[in-house]
């Protein structure tokens, strides 16, 4: 009788989503997330720990359990004879105030300055420096999707920044935001490729050159065989096109911008845009050694993570945007 009950109760609610609008479906989704239970970190970790099974010291398979502390279960390697934790060689190791990181990931999902994501969490502002570029390095340089289908890509640049830093080097003099920086040539700035599908699967690898070769290099092994591949005029592509065996459709600015009515490079040049008025704005410029991880949080803000995937990313032993 239970059995039929549930059967006939899902019916109903299965009927009763089929006429809501996408907009009441989101709201009904929403309510479900409020009242979802929050899993501990410890418990989030532990399938991951498990499917690996190996210790992060040696790699071997054999060790046991070595009591716990705080809480958290030990382990002893039978190899190497060293303890470890499931968070042990994670970018996420002894890190404190695990209990809050929950919060914290909730936070980089809302794109919060470090000020307001302090204020939130009651942290030090020093510690959520110290959270967002842990939170990000298991992801950051990490352009491994495939790109499908109809494939836009275009190179942008960003003035070298060594912000943060007390002494410049290289003899460099000290600027404001890359206020003076010669836009017209590309002398004193980083070239960043990025590359999307309409499937948003998204790589933007940060380029040692802006070069032909370095393109390619970068880009060639992300695209899948008989793609279309939408870009400017840049004779790289047309290489890595043929290459590929995609049809290329080379938009030249300012004469051709869209073709056949869905072929363009809009939502590329449209996404390079966001990122750089959110760098450039809300984080009030970005010291070019962090910008791998800034790349990283703005793939995973595309994805629209929630924190719970932010958290399992942060971990580091498995990818969870663009897939």
């Amino acid at each position: 009788m239970k059995a039929k009950l549930f059967v006939s109760k899902l019916n109903q609610i299965t009927k009763a989503l089929i006429s809501m609008t996408p907009a009441q479906r989101e709201v009904v989704h929403q309510s479900i997330q409020a009242l979802d239970t929050e899993i501990p970190i410890d418990e989030l970790f532990q399938p991951l720990f498990d499917s690996e099974s190996q210790c992060p010291h040696c790699d071997s398979s054999q060790f046991k359990k070595w009591g716990k502390a705080g809480g958290i279960q030990r382990y002893r390697c039978n190899s190497c004879s060293k303890t470890f934790n499931n968070k042990t060689n994670t970018p996420l190791a002894r890190l404190h105030k695990s209990c809050i990181w929950v919060e914290y990931a909730h936070c980089m999902a809302l794109r919060l300055t470090l000020r307001q994501a302090a204020r939130v969490c009651g942290i030090n502002l020093k510690t959520a420096f110290l959270w967002r570029h842990r939170f990000l390095q298991a992801q950051a340089g990490k352009n491994d999707d495939k790109l499908s289908g109809i494939i836009e890509v275009d190179e942008f640049f960003l003035a070298y920044s060594e912000k943060g830093n007390k002494t410049l080097g290289s003899g460099q003099k000290a600027r404001k935001r890359g206020g003076d920086i010669d836009k017209r040539t590309k002398e004193g700035q980083v070239a960043v490729l990025l590359s999307i599908d309409r499937s948003k699967h998204m790589i933007a690898p940060i380029l040692s050159a802006d070069t032909s070769s370095e393109i390619s290099i970068n880009l060639t092994e992300n695209i899948e065989e008989n793609s279309v591949l939408c870009s400017d005029g840049a004779w790289a592509y047309v290489k890595i096109a043929k290459l590929k065996h995609c049809d290329h459709k080379r938009l030249i600015n300012g004469k051709i911008r869209v073709m056949d009515n869905i072929y363009h490079i809009q939502t590329v040049n449209g996404t390079i845009a966001n990122f750089k008025a959110w760098v450039n704005g809300s984080m009030k410029g970005v010291a070019t050694k962090y910008l791998s991880n800034y790349l990283a949080w703005f793939k995973e803000s595309s994805a629209k993570l929630n924190k719970r995937q932010i958290l399992l990313s942060a971990y580091g032993r498995q990818q969870y945007y663009g897939t």
